[in-house]
């Protein structure tokens, strides 16, 4: 008993200790990393902005397509393929295997940063409106000027990078036949033309199979690298051990110290894994995007690091010689002597390169279609010269495309592709820069959102919340955006290194920056606008979730048809203002686009609940007036 009375003083004395230390604590926390902790925790309702532009390109593309265009995009078979020499004379096999896992898990963190902002800001404007929204007023249309020449630059160029080592592969396919193949950049152009037209076709009369053609590039992507790691292994006369596979490391021809040389060896992956910040520029067309463009991106971007890992590992596994594939033959691929040193056949070689030249295709493709529909939004916001002319939108085939948009895109890729027959140096240095710009395009709205403590995003579709880890991943994001950049102006070889062999791309980069810079002060202070957030639409919305008629415009969760919904709703204009726990949503509204029309033609329905009442139940009648 006495004992029993002899603990109770000594805990209830321990209590206000506790309390006490935990308050002192407490009061001992930055005040700013308190209320930025607590600020991540929030569990406010979903809260997605809505933009004043009038719907002119068809909503079609699902989260499968949206995968399938970011497969196409960063074209994981051949982009490794294309880049193998890289990562082969930067270290080898170590270079190549574990540089392929840091670059792709540095371009997870990035794309979940990008996916969390456009969930709040589902726009076709993509990075460069992120900036612009995510910036203090003062600096928001600089950022986002700046930010979308990058972005636009980028496009334009990384399809004219595809295109040109896409020509270049098919043609050094003549060398699994004859070793002593020399390139010729006339026939390479020649080539190049021709995909670029094919390309424009394809987006201008079969624009109406877009989603047909992005859920082919999944099987078609997939299927290749399963059917080339089958082939190269059952075909193959000799294997490498798992420790040569492993732990291989010959810096022997770049010139760098080791740890220098698995850096600069990142470009390979680099190259292939920068396209997933094009995907963006496709919101306009994306059903709910808020939602479909992060799980897209987000899915892409895994999927393509992981069928890159089951890429690589077979590739290494019959890996021959390194003499062989960059001393002996210098003018031919590296790819297309492993696939014939591996299985001693012209013919499975052939029809390796084959299903290589498929991912080519889709590639090409995706990268133009997201080039003009950049172009498109871009001079939307007055960032390009004869706007009117550029933001035109056709019926062609049964589907609405910006048809100029696509064609000055492929104009400029045109004229491009022609700095080959200057210098192969310069044209490699407009590549590098591409890569550059496209980078720095996808880091500077993450920047800006850190700069502005993240609070911009609240209320985001999808968020990175929890135990602090948006910052985490936002922070990574930014190092590896201006480590890639570094990284990216450095020459591959350094040993021999000559005028015509050196990395120029900063030069470029600088060089376009400084035009951007002119453009924007001589033109675009004035002409540009920046994206245009659509302030009325929730006092809209309110308006309408109080005057629609059950019958015509509110769906129950439970008899919600979603075939009828494809038809008949437009599912972009569908209530945004629910909470987060679905079992607390009672109803779903849908505006058609008929009815969205008839509001931004009427501007005194902010102001008078009767005229909304009046347009829902006569749509025409905002028209006729």
């Amino acid at each position: 008993m006495s004992d029993h009375g002899s603990l109770e003083p000594s805990n209830s004395s321990s209590l206000p200790f506790i309390s006490t230390s935990y308050s002192h604590l407490s009061e001992n926390i930055p005040r700013r990393i308190k209320s930025i902790l607590e600020y991540e925790n929030d569990n406010d309702e979903e809260h997605i902005e809505h933009f004043k532009y009038k719907q002119d390109l068809d909503r079609k593309l699902t989260v499968t397509s949206i995968i399938g265009l970011g497969f196409s995009l960063m074209g994981v078979p051949f982009g490794i393929s294309s880049t193998l020499w890289i990562s082969l004379m930067d270290g080898g096999n170590v270079t190549m295997l574990y540089g392929w896992i840091i670059v792709a898990s540095f371009s997870i963190c990035v794309v979940l940063s990008l996916s969390e902002i456009i969930s709040k800001y589902p726009t076709s404007g993509g990075v460069y409106h992120f900036s612009a929204l995510l910036s203090n007023d003062k600096y928001s249309l600089t950022s986002s000027w700046f930010t979308g020449w990058f972005l636009l630059i980028g496009n334009w160029t990384y399809c004219v990078s595809i295109l040109f080592s896409g020509s270049q592969f098919i043609l050094s396919i003549f060398g699994l036949k004859n070793v002593y193949y020399k390139e010729d950049i006339f026939f390479v152009l020649g080539v190049y033309f021709i995909l670029l037209s094919l390309c424009g076709f394809v987006n201008f009369k079969l624009s109406k199979y877009l989603e047909a053609i992005n859920k082919m590039c999944i099987i078609w992507s997939i299927g290749s690298v399963l059917l080339i790691d089958v082939l190269l292994i059952v075909f193959a006369k000799r294997t490498n051990s798992i420790k040569d596979i492993l732990s291989t490391f010959d810096n022997s021809r770049s010139g760098w110290p080791d740890p220098i040389a698995f850096m600069v060896g990142f470009q390979s992956s680099s190259f292939t894994l920068t396209g997933y910040g094009m995907l963006f520029s496709m919101t306009d067309e994306v059903k709910r995007p808020e939602r479909n463009m992060p799980k897209g991106a987000v899915s892409s971007i895994f999927i393509s690091g992981i069928f890159g890992l089951i890429f690589i590992l077979p590739v290494l596994t019959i890996l021959p010689e390194l003499k062989l594939l960059l001393d002996d033959t210098p003018e031919i691929m590296p790819i297309d002597i492993v696939f014939k040193a591996a299985t001693e056949s012209y013919i499975v070689s052939f029809l390796l390169a084959l299903l290589l030249i498929g991912t080519v295709f889709f590639q090409a493709v995706g990268s133009l279609t997201t080039a003009s529909r950049t172009t498109y939004a871009f001079a939307r916001d007055g960032g390009l010269p004869f706007k009117n002319l550029w933001v035109e939108v056709d019926d062609i085939e049964q589907s609405r495309i910006p048809k100029n948009a696509l064609f000055l895109s492929m104009v400029v890729c045109a004229v491009l592709s022609l700095l080959s027959l200057i210098s192969s140096s310069a044209f490699n240095a407009f590549m590098g820069a591409s890569v550059i710009s496209l980078s720095l395009a996808n880091g500077i709205p993450i920047l800006c959102s850190m700069l502005n403590k993240r609070r911009k995003i609240k209320g985001a579709a999808f968020r990175l919340k929890y135990l602090c880890s948006g910052w985490i991943i936002n922070s990574i994001s930014v190092f590896w955006v201006v480590l890639s950049a570094i990284i990216l102006c450095f020459p591959p070889v350094i040993k021999g290194m000559t005028a015509a062999t050196m990395n120029y791309a900063i030069v470029v980069f600088l060089a376009f920056t400084a035009i951007v810079t002119l453009g924007y002060k001589f033109w675009g202070i004035t002409s540009f606008e920046g994206p245009q957030i659509d302030t009325d639409y929730f006092e809209l919305q309110g308006i309408q979730e109080q005057s629609a008629r059950p019958e015509d415009f509110v769906i129950g969760i439970d008899d919600q048809d979603d075939e009828e919904d494809e038809l008949h709703y437009n599912e972009d204009a569908e209530s945004v203002m629910t909470k987060k726990d679905p079992s607390k949503s009672k109803k779903t509204v849908h505006w058609t686009s008929s009815n969205r029309n008839s509001f931004d033609e009427q501007e005194t329905i902010v102001g008078s609940q009767y005229e909304a009442r009046t347009l829902l139940e006569d749509p025409t009648e905002g028209r006729s007036n």
